[in-house]
């Protein structure tokens, strides 16, 4: 298994949806903070769980598709894996976690040596997602625990693909055990937040990402008009008859139904070309797609800042407080990810070369 595979071609449209989820978690986030829960049939609400759900169909289905064409994972492969990993995720998670303690610096509860630990590290994180002090960073930890078992996967699919199949049933035993038994849906979903980012009650999308990249691509009429079934599927989710605490959306048949919706959305983007699109909404739309992980951790810190000199200097006033977070946090992600981002990158880049080079000389 190759960590780096320049023959494959970038799918754009992976980035579109990663991006426009990533918009849709600040959207959601900034509400929340300025004017609380909302109900289980508005949009946000829907946002608020599924678009961390499409990042993990999107996680898999892009690291299955980095390293599909490569033979069965080997020892040195699979550390270079993780370090490319380790410098795509850490930096800008630390730095998240860090900024998170200076403005938050107040609050006892962040201090206790079991969230230290969980923020210093990071890693513990996979096993107590619900640690981090970052607002929306538990989805990190589940990632990471996902990334742990990812070889795996690529293995049991390379190796002989009923196993693989096995493993998805057990993803999906899982899934189901969290959505009908462990999820109480008399309990408000905020009481049992730290089942609900349980890795296991969010493995199985992982996993539903590589089986979509274990599909062959469709050509001509199927691929023409899958935008047309993306509008399809999302309207059903915006207008899927639900009602009440959100934990509604996670709990029984309507978690199924929604996430197979979701999931279905997901494929549609990746067999769509969307060049029938105008330039300008394009760059846009991946310009999103490249700045999502900036999006995603430091929307909430801007929030901070923004409605602390709004509080000091104006009139506090919610709406002004939502546009200047949205207004700063895109240009900002922006700065971060190519002056940040790019950096660690490429330095894990040149690490790995040089780590690679070395074990070629021995």
């Amino acid at each position: 298994m190759s960590t780096v595979n320049t023959s494959v071609k970038r799918n754009d449209s992976l980035d579109y949806l990663r991006g426009l989820a990533a918009t849709g978690v600040m959207i959601y986030h900034v509400n929340l903070l300025s004017f609380g829960e909302v109900d289980s049939s508005t949009v946000l609400a829907k946002v608020k769980i599924f678009a961390v759900s499409i990042f993990y169909v999107l996680s898999g289905l892009t690291l299955f598709i980095a390293n599909k064409k490569s033979a069965i994972p080997e020892r040195n492969s699979v550390i270079e894996f993780y370090l490319k990993r380790f410098f795509r995720i850490f930096p800008l998670m630390w730095l998240a976690v860090i900024l998170t303690y200076l403005l938050k610096s107040t609050d006892p509860e962040m201090y206790h040596i079991k969230r230290l630990i969980v923020n210093i590290f990071i890693i513990p994180g996979m096993i107590r997602p619900d640690g981090f002090v970052a607002n929306g960073a538990w989805s990190i930890g589940n990632e990471l625990f996902f990334y742990l078992f990812f070889p795996i996967f690529f293995y049991l699919n390379k190796l002989k693909k009923l196993y693989f199949y096995l493993a998805l049933l057990v993803l999906a035993a899982a899934f189901c055990l969290f959505t009908f038994k462990l999820m109480d849906p008399t309990i408000q979903l905020g009481y049992q937040w730290s089942k609900f980012v349980n890795p296991f009650n969010q493995f199985l999308y992982f996993g539903v990402g590589i089986f979509v990249a274990t599909l062959p691509m469709p050509t001509g009429l199927m691929k023409n008009i899958a935008p047309l079934f993306i509008i399809i599927c999302l309207l059903l989710v915006v207008y899927y008859p639900v009602h009440g605490e959100p934990i509604l959306l996670v709990t029984g048949i309507n978690r199924i139904i929604l996430s197979s919706l979701i999931m279905l959305t997901c494929y549609f983007f990746y067999i769509s070309d969307f060049h029938f699109l105008p330039s300008f909404l394009r760059w846009t739309l991946k310009y999103l797609g490249d700045t999502s992980y900036s999006i995603y951790l430091l929307h909430p810190l801007v929030f901070i800042m923004v409605e602390r000199i709004n509080h000091t200097y104006f009139t506090p006033n919610p709406y002004l407080i939502i546009a200047c977070t949205v207004i700063i946090t895109l240009p900002l992600s922006g700065l971060v990810y190519n002056t940040f981002e790019k950096h660690f990158l490429n330095y894990g880049k040149i690490y790995i070369d040089n780590r690679r080079n070395k074990l070629a000389i021995k």
